[in-house]
């Protein structure tokens, strides 16, 4: 594990540089999701301004600057202020549901869970993000549905970033125990695609006495790698998102087919995961709660966009 930067230069390059130390690997990898998406979304922007569906807006007298400038904002410039929106939707919004979901350890100690930065619920932050999202296009008149149709590539690339960071880092998001033997037609897999040992995480346990702590029983102290598994289904998302966004022309097509692929992986990666539950409906986790109405959500906006999508493009 690298829990920091400096632990991947040290076993990788050999270089023992004490300053790397305060670079915290999953940091590193949420800030590459960042400068990825918004390069992809400056390109989507781009492409939807040229098509129409996003037009640029008009400056303000006082911040219109010689004669040179159009007096118009185009939407790929406002790139910078969406990430900002984005890093505060993801931590504040993180932090938050992860703390719903974890209330024993918010009550154990308060001060902790509120100041940690481990501990953050993407689909918290994507909630967040999204009200953020819908004030922010309201402000500047920017259409809600085409806005977001344009930035669900980036969302799903930016969550394979941060599952990248999650893994490298050890931060506790692997799955269940997994003391199984990898079965003969998987034998093609490196060991570590099967089960991983997660040593030297940045939680700095030992897995066999933290799945004790969790109920469960553990030989080795291997556990599914489900964070390899969601980022290999983040960037297949991300592909046929990407491969469609020309062809989907029906507005809100795009965060349609996000919210059923996204859900669908997350639903299937929770059943090997470790979560708190909710006592309803026998036992079920924020995480499959909100997977399910995204589901659900996808596929009556695949049945009902066709009927109101250009309609509500408008707003």
């Amino acid at each position: 594990m690298y829990p920091t930067f400096y632990h991947l230069a040290l076993d990788l390059f050999g270089i023992d540089f004490a300053p790397f130390k305060f670079l915290q690997s999953y940091g590193m990898m949420v800030g590459l999701g960042f400068i990825a998406g918004s390069i992809l979304l400056t390109l989507e922007l781009k492409r939807k301004e040229a098509i129409g569906q996003i037009p640029p807006t008009k400056k303000d007298k006082k911040d219109i600057k010689g004669d040179d400038d159009d007096g118009l904002v185009h939407p790929h410039e406002r790139v910078g202020d969406i990430a900002i929106i984005a890093g505060i939707g993801a931590i504040v919004g993180g932090k938050l549901f992860h703390n719903l979901e974890n209330w024993d350890e918010v009550v154990a100690d308060p001060i902790g869970a509120l100041t940690r930065m481990s501990g953050l619920s993407f689909y918290g932050g994507m909630i967040l993000g999204m009200v953020l999202f819908i004030w922010y296009a309201k402000k500047h008149k920017i259409s809600i549905l085409h806005f977001f149709d344009a930035v669900m590539p980036a969302v799903a690339l930016g969550y394979g970033f941060g599952r990248l960071g999650c893994h490298v880092s050890g931060d506790g998001d692997w799955g269940i125990p997994n003391d199984s033997p990898m079965p003969e037609w998987m034998s093609f897999l490196p060991d570590w695609m099967w089960a991983y040992g997660y040593e030297g995480n940045i939680l700095g346990v030992d897995m066999i006495q933290f799945y004790a702590s969790k109920g469960y029983t553990s030989i080795e102290g291997l556990a599914w790698p489900t964070p390899i598994y969601e980022i290999i289904m983040s960037i297949m998302i991300f592909a046929v998102l990407w491969a469609f966004r020309k062809r989907w022309t029906v507005p809100g097509f795009m965060i349609s087919g996000y919210f059923v692929l996204g859900g669908i992986e997350r639903l299937l990666i929770e059943q090997i995961r470790i979560n708190n539950e909710y006592d309803i409906m026998g036992g079920i986790t924020q995480a499959e709660l909100i997977s399910v109405s995204m589901i659900i959500l996808g596929i009556v906006g695949f049945f009902y966009m066709p009927k109101v999508g250009e309609r509500w493009a408008k707003f």
